[in-house]
């Protein structure tokens, strides 16, 4: 019996340990993988070439690119801005599925407005809390935890739950370095395995002085020393080198604009005709008829009025924009052409002082980002050209798969995320588990064989 126990043990040994290099890949230091995921607001694809051309230090983003994967552009979602295109790399979901459908917008079941920069609208479930899953939900409903330094939505509580560790309200006074410092903190002290990090340029930069102006191309030149001081961190902490994959993205691209290209609603319909999210300049605007206007008439007023300004009813926006299921967009969309905004009504106590803007169809190359990631389960110096054959809603399965998460329903695609990484939950694995599984059974007959040949007491 002795005997046996003791072959007992060493099978149950050789089956966790090949269980976790068939499963989490073949690391070397012990603890659940890592993620750390940075969201970098307003950085389209094409910043990297210009930054190159004007010589401009990319050291940190290139050795992310040559000790991981670097996936070109993504293809985004619409509207191509900060607060949906970020609840969708936290959710996997086209805004019209995750409720966050612009920057602002009017929700008429509870009769609420949400607003950006508006603290009461942040920490609001209602707004966040009507179906989809952030990564931080899934990641703690499946025991982990989670450390998050400004994100959309992680202020409000989604299916019970709010992240372990989070700031609030958003500050972006807070330096760079200061919040990769409090993450690291949270990894080494406080046992997360996720976590979430924003910030803010070059996204500023671009709407002040415009898409790939010199101040926006020093902010990269900025961004990429915090990177360095981040990788440094990393590299710094043994636990953490071994098991942390660091994953870069971020939300929209920027296209400039002008004060002469402003597109006027009540050129062509009354105030009085409709309701929308009250704003000044947008480049998306949802209407809701009133006061016995209906859909139909606010769409043959605007139809074909601009030749720079979109008009759909709904049921009828092109599919590729999955901007049609929700209780919050209205019944009739407008949209400008790229480099183009829309106000309302022509008035003089409002300027348009913005030189750089987002929000327009994805279809528009200037609104796609980029991807990077690096880490143990990522693949090695690789390199993806396509185009946009990755798309911004596939994040979310990314960052499951790196965590062995069991990821809830989403929009986006595991088999375009699958080539980036070295782990594979289907297909290869799969068949490396099994014949693990043959091997083993096979150690199993020929030991217990060895039992009955040769039992305890002969020996």
């Amino acid at each position: 019996m002795k005997y046996t126990s003791i072959v007992t043990v060493l099978i149950t040994l050789t089956l966790l340990h090949l269980r976790q290099k068939c499963i989490y890949g073949d690391d070397s230091c012990s603890g659940n993988p890592k993620v750390l995921f940075l969201s970098l607001d307003g950085f389209p694809y094409h910043y990297f070439d210009l930054a190159e051309q004007n010589n401009i230090n990319l050291s940190a983003f290139k050795k992310i690119q040559q000790s991981g994967v670097y996936v070109h552009r993504l293809t985004n979602v619409f509207p191509s801005s900060t607060f949906p295109s970020h609840y969708t790399m936290a959710t996997g979901l086209y805004p019209e599925s995750h409720g966050i459908v612009d920057n602002a917008f009017y929700d008429p079941i509870i009769d609420t407005t949400f607003r950006i920069g508006n603290p009461k609208s942040a920490n609001d479930s209602r707004f966040f809390d009507v179906g989809a899953e952030p990564i931080w939900v899934t990641n703690q409903l499946q025991g982990y935890k989670t450390g998050i330094v400004f994100w959309i939505g992680s202020e409000a509580e989604v299916k019970g739950v709010r992240p372990n560790f989070y700031l609030k309200p958003y500050n972006g006074s807070i330096p760079f370095e200061q919040r990769i410092d409090l993450l690291m903190n949270w990894y080494e002290n406080e046992g997360i395995n996720l976590g979430l990090l924003y910030y803010h340029q070059p996204d500023k930069a671009g709407h002040i002085y415009g898409a790939g102006s010199h101040e926006v191309l020093e902010s990269i030149e900025y961004i990429n020393s915090q990177l360095e001081y981040l990788l440094m961190s990393i590299e710094s902490r043994p636990n953490l080198k071994c098991s942390l994959n660091l994953v870069v993205s971020s939300d929209h691209g920027m296209a400039n604009m002008s004060a002469d290209r402003i597109i006027y609603l009540n050129d062509y319909i009354e105030s009085s005709e409709y309701l929308s999210t009250p704003q000044r300049f947008a480049v998306v605007w949802t209407l809701w008829p009133k006061n016995g206007s209906s859909a139909e008439s606010l769409y043959r007023k605007l139809k074909g009025k601009h030749q720079y300004m979109k008009v759909y009813l709904k049921d009828k926006l092109p599919k590729r924009l999955h901007f049609e299921k929700s209780w919050r967009i209205g019944p009739v969309v407008v949209f400008a052409d790229l480099g183009w905004t829309i106000a309302a009504e022509r008035n003089s106590l409002y300027s348009f002082t913005l030189k750089g803007g987002h929000g327009y169809d994805p279809i528009n190359e200037e609104m796609s980002s980029f991807l990077m990631a690096m880490g143990p389960r990522v693949r090695n110096n690789h390199t993806d050209l396509s185009d946009g054959d990755v798309h911004l809603v596939d994040i979310y399965d990314m960052l499951c798969l790196l965590l062995d998460l069991e990821p809830a329903p989403n929009n986006g695609s595991i088999d375009r995320i699958l080539p980036f990484l070295t782990l594979q939950r289907n297909g290869s694995n799969s068949k490396r588990i099994q014949s693990t599984a043959y091997i083993v059974v096979i150690i199993v007959s020929i030991l217990m064989s060895h039992i009955a040949l040769f039992p305890l007491s002969s020996m």
